[in-house]
């Protein structure tokens, strides 16, 4: 069972709201995943909210048999804790409006963030793909699917090239947090397929787009091959309407927003040329989701869109009962919840 040690300075003096959920930033020691950290801390002073610096250390405590050494896996930890402790001075120390602290987390990297997740019920997990460790490992197969079959939080995946690239934050001097915005969601391409479930990621592009000042393009993607010519123009008008009347309440609610509807049977392929096409800088998009036209199961297209996608990705789990949806979005109007088939309160604006 993994291990969670908060490695927090008794010198850093906390700031920001103390019952607003979480951030949560994983890291692996290396600088690619560090590069993270600007649109972390971002996001953390817009929404007021606190920020958790997670170092995944993919390692359990060693039984003989793995001929792993009790000292070097010590060793390991405490390198962890003195990596997470620095980024965590630092971040505090170039960003005082930010409430941060840390943590290191032991096992295997799914298993870690998923129960960091569970422990802290946080609004948002930012991963970075293709780290040089620990992380590295994460996005390659079935933990990929680990992850979205079993988060019940938004996770943002970042890749490489959409990161700000920052030398200075390396694994052993990571020497500045940049102050300046590293703005994502000026273009969401948000892809739905006419189910409540799938529209559950409408209120995370709401706000994206809306504190970016962007834009959101709501995409289905229609296999009709074993559909007649008549049928086909039929439906991809129904649907067109459909999504035009969705796009309308995001509009009226202060983003602007398109539509659009694709013929394919390559729903995650499309998608990705789409983003491209369309030069949205995220796309958002609901996991494991069984929609209501054709082939459309959100489960795998979620994993086959996050192994292929040039820009980042935001995922969001379909709703779950147990979550306040008041708490978790007190800034989006029940407009956009309602789109989204969300319980909220009533009095809820």
């Amino acid at each position: 069972m993994s291990t969670f040690t908060e490695t927090r300075s008794e010198s850093i003096t906390l700031r920001g709201p103390s019952t607003a959920q979480p951030i949560i930033v994983a890291l692996d020691g290396s600088a690619l995943s560090a590069r993270a950290l600007p649109i972390g801390v971002h996001l953390a002073r817009q929404r007021q909210s606190p920020l958790i610096l997670v170092r995944v250390a993919p390692l359990d405590p060693p039984p003989d048999m793995f001929g792993f050494a009790v000292g070097d896996f010590s060793r390991e930890r405490d390198f962890a804790g003195a990596y997470i402790e620095r980024l965590v001075q630092r971040t505090h120390k170039e960003n005082p409006d930010v409430q941060v602290r840390g943590e290191v987390l032991s096992g295997g990297a799914s298993r870690g963030l998923l129960e960091a997740q569970a422990e802290h019920s946080p609004q948002l997990t930012i991963i970075t793909s293709h780290g040089r460790t620990g992380l590295s490992r994460m996005f390659r197969g079935s933990v990929t699917e680990d992850i979205l079959r079993g988060s019940h939080s938004t996770t943002l995946v970042l890749w490489p090239w959409s990161l700000p690239d920052d030398a200075s934050l390396g694994p052993d001097h990571p020497s500045s947090i940049r102050n300046e915005p590293v703005t994502l969601g000026r273009t969401i391409l948000v892809p739905l397929d006419g189910s409540a479930r799938t529209a559950r990621i409408l209120p995370e592009a709401f706000r994206m787009a809306r504190d970016a000042d962007g834009q959101i393009i709501l995409t289905t993607v229609l296999d009709l091959a074993s559909t007649t010519v008549h049928r086909a123009r039929d439906l991809e008008h129904a649907i067109f309407r459909a999504l035009e009347d969705r796009a309308q309440v995001i509009r009226d609610a202060g983003v602007p927003t398109k539509v659009d509807v694709i013929v394919s049977a390559d729903v995650a392929g499309s998608l990705v040329t789409h983003a491209s096409s369309s030069r949205a800088d995220l796309i958002a998009m609901t996991t494991h989701a069984r929609g209501s036209i054709g082939k459309f199961v959100f489960g795998s297209v979620a994993n086959r869109v996050a192994s292929r996608a040039s820009r980042p990705v935001l995922f969001t789990p379909p709703f779950d009962g147990e979550v306040s949806y008041d708490a978790l979005y007190p800034d989006v109007p029940a407009s956009v919840l309602n789109l989204a088939s969300l319980p909220h309160d009533v009095s809820h604006p």
